[in-house]
């Protein structure tokens, strides 16, 4: 997006800067906001006269002139805070669940004392306890750079308001969700009671987290939102959010729960408000879209030593892909990642780490859209290809990972690229296979022994996989 905008700007400028400010032409009927010199002008002169105002339409002109220059100074900022948002969601990792519980750290004593009184409620003690329960804080998911733009993880959050991260527990296939958290004084409608629209975003948004898993592609849209209040939610109060998934019909989930007290142990709560939602999975979701392209996307995962062949592989099996099933598949390689969206990860263990979720991300994307992404890396760490298969649960596209198998040895002698000499040598340091461990997976879904097979005969093992697992539409 931004090559065309700032193509623009210097296709504007130079009829902007030479343009004199005494020849103006007259308003094109067109509307045009451009100020240009043309063929017929008329000539005002430049003698101050107190007497002479400019005429209306060249100030209408001047006027166009600078709305236009004011339009495209914040097209330009837009741009620029759009990149920056997109590398933000690519450079930053995405906590676990469990990774959540202890992300929290409580800003002042007030927050850690209700931290405190929501993590060892007799309520949290008991769902903590039943094993089809998860606990998490899903809001610091969100990355940190990102939350001041949500509005219950950023602009509600916080002294005063939802004083803590909500804490949330989720039943297995979306079925039910508890969600325990307090609600401040900086949130009322009238004096001392929680605005009733804080509780309806509330609503909204438990009962979304509530049914998205028991959907097909765990997204959707809240189509209504039905709500009865029954109380006057206190401020500076314990609530429980409970929400049920009651029904689901293709596309569609219902939902119904309220908002209640989390009074002391043996006492009873109070309902405040009571709610029926209809949430609708959007029609261009995944298993649609993969209909309508008659093809299901999914990340085939080449792995190896450097010099074991992946690549190779992976050009004939897109190449085949392509010309032979009639699917659309698209190849990641260093090429076309190191040098572009990685350029700034170097070789260490870490760089190499988050060179494989980065790669992951876009693969996942590829798969998303119904696409094939084919990923030659040598990605040696096991715990980096389980992240990368964990990135592809969700929304489900597949994942299966190719083992290409060749001794270093026989890797070494190929070497194209002399890099094994290199490191050898010890110019390059931390090289896998020589200075740097490769972690061969246990069970990859395919194995190929690279070492005199026809690079045809290895693509063929890979598709006849692919086949039996009905990865590819069925040849007519």
């Amino acid at each position: 997006m931004l090559r065309p905008i700032f193509s623009f700007v210097s296709n504007l400028s130079p009829r902007l800067t030479p343009t004199p400010l005494r020849l103006l032409s007259r308003a094109p009927r067109s509307g045009s906001s451009f100020i240009h010199p043309r063929s017929t002008t008329r000539l005002y002169s430049t003698e101050p006269n107190p007497s002479v105002h400019p005429p209306p339409r060249s100030r209408i002109r001047r006027l166009a002139g600078f709305t236009s220059i004011a339009v495209l100074a914040f097209t330009l900022g837009l741009a620029f805070q759009t990149s920056r948002t997109v590398s933000r969601i690519m450079s930053a990792a995405v906590l676990t669940d469990e990774e959540t519980l202890s992300a929290y750290t409580p800003e002042d004593a007030r927050a850690a004392e209700v931290d405190s009184h929501i993590r060892n409620h007799p309520e949290a003690a008991k769902l903590r306890a039943n094993p089809d329960f998860k606990e998490a804080r899903p809001h610091l998911k969100i990355p940190e750079t990102l939350r001041p733009r949500s509005l219950t993880a950023g602009t509600l959050a916080g002294p005063n308001k939802i004083v803590v991260p909500p804490l949330v527990f989720s039943e297995k296939e979306g079925k039910s969700m508890v969600s325990l958290m307090y609600l401040g004084s900086d949130m009322c409608g009238h004096i001392g009671i929680v605005h009733g629209g804080l509780l309806a975003t509330l609503l909204d948004e438990g009962f979304a987290r509530c049914c998205f898993p028991a959907l097909p592609n765990k997204i959707g849209v809240t189509a209504n939102l039905n709500i009865d209040y029954r109380a006057p939610a206190m401020a500076n109060s314990y609530v429980a959010l409970r929400a049920e998934t009651v029904r689901v019909e293709g596309r569609k989930a219902w939902v119904e729960g309220r908002i209640e007290t989390l009074p002391e142990e043996g006492k009873e709560p109070v309902v405040l408000v009571e709610a029926k939602a209809l949430f609708i999975e959007p029609k261009q979701a995944a298993t649609e879209r993969s209909t309508l392209r008659n093809q299901q996307g999914l990340t085939i995962w080449l792995t190896g030593l450097s010099a074991s062949g992946k690549s190779t592989i992976a050009v004939e099996l897109e190449h085949q892909l392509l010309r032979n099933r009639g699917v659309h598949a698209y190849r990641l390689d260093g090429d076309n990642i190191r040098f572009g969206l990685n350029k700034d990860l170097g070789f260490s263990e870490a760089d190499r780490n988050e060179n494989i979720r980065r790669i992951a991300e876009v693969a996942k994307l590829f798969a998303d859209s119904c696409s094939i992404a084919i990923t030659s890396f040598i990605s040696p760490y096991q715990k980096d290809r389980d992240t990368a298969r964990k990135l592809h649960e969700v929304p489900r596209p597949a994942r299966p990972p190719v083992h290409i198998d060749v001794p270093v040895e026989v890797a070494e002698q190929r070497d194209p690229k002399g890099l094994y000499k290199k490191a050898r040598e010890g110019v390059i340091k931390e090289f896998t296979g020589i200075s740097a461990p490769y972690e061969a997976p246990e069970k990859p879904e395919v194995y190929i022994k690279n070492v005199d097979l026809p690079v045809k005969d290895a693509v063929k093992q890979i598709i006849a996989y692919l086949d039996s697992q009905g990865y590819l539409p069925k040849q007519e």
